[in-house]
């Protein structure tokens, strides 16, 4: 109508994002995160496994999956990734894995890209809680680097890392590649032809992190993570 009131819509929310929400409020309640969309997809798998399960219908296997259930999943959760120290002040846990400065830069410069990746894939109220949590990754990556002794720092065998901030890193890194390589959003200015690269890219990192944090140095394979000239844009 001319001259009357108008209205917006505003998206409804579902079963599904308030479960997210909660799962997510677990995490977050032991320092630990999630992207929204990961979050989804267990969510949503756990749903599928109750109706096959119980032979019923998906809207009648989510009336089994109260916030309590959801809980006990994040809970789960966080058993899986205990060697992260969930909860814990990494910068005060033991620095035993030692990190060239050269890959310092790269695995700053891999979660940069995952925090813009997942930045793209979240809904703005939950940007803030995206940027604090590759922050805090960042700012102890760098913390750590600068605080390290002149001698230390200079060592050809690397700065010294805890090796749970590393191990997160490579996780926020992997879900980041995960988003890229499943169709996720990409970052403004970047061309979905490098979609793929960027993929293979941030997955490189991630797996090159793991395996620094999880074997001796001596066993490392060559070409762990990217080559810090290339580009994939």
């Amino acid at each position: 109508m001319a001259g009357g009131w108008k209205t917006c819509r505003v998206p409804r929310r579902t079963w599904l994002d308030d479960k997210i929400d909660v799962f997510l409020q677990e995490l977050a309640a032991s320092g630990m995160h999630l992207d929204r969309q990961r979050a989804g997809e267990l969510i949503t798998g756990q749903v599928g496994a109750v109706a096959t399960l119980m032979r019923v219908t998906e809207a009648t296997a989510r009336s089994y999956l109260d916030d309590e259930i959801i809980k006990d999943m994040a809970r789960r959760m966080l058993f899986e990734v205990v060697g992260e120290r969930p909860g814990a002040d990494l910068m005060e846990a033991p620095r035993t894995v030692p990190l060239p400065l050269a890959l310092v830069g790269v695995t700053v410069a891999a979660l940069a890209e995952a925090m813009q990746v997942r930045a793209a894939n979240e809904p703005p109220d939950h940007l803030g809680d995206v940027i604090t949590t590759y922050a805090q990754a960042l700012s102890g990556l760098g913390q750590i680097t600068a605080g390290a002794a002149p001698e230390q720092a200079g060592n050809t065998a690397g700065i010294l890392f805890p090796p749970a901030l590393l191990l997160r890193a490579a996780r926020y890194i992997s879900g980041a590649a995960d988003l890229a390589a499943n169709g996720g959003h990409l970052p403004d200015g970047i061309p979905e032809t490098a979609r793929n690269q960027l993929a293979a890219t941030l997955r490189r990192d991630a797996d090159g992190l793991i395996a620094i944090t999880t074997t001796d140095c001596s066993l490392w394979p060559p070409a762990l993570f990217r080559d810090p000239n290339g580009r994939w844009r």
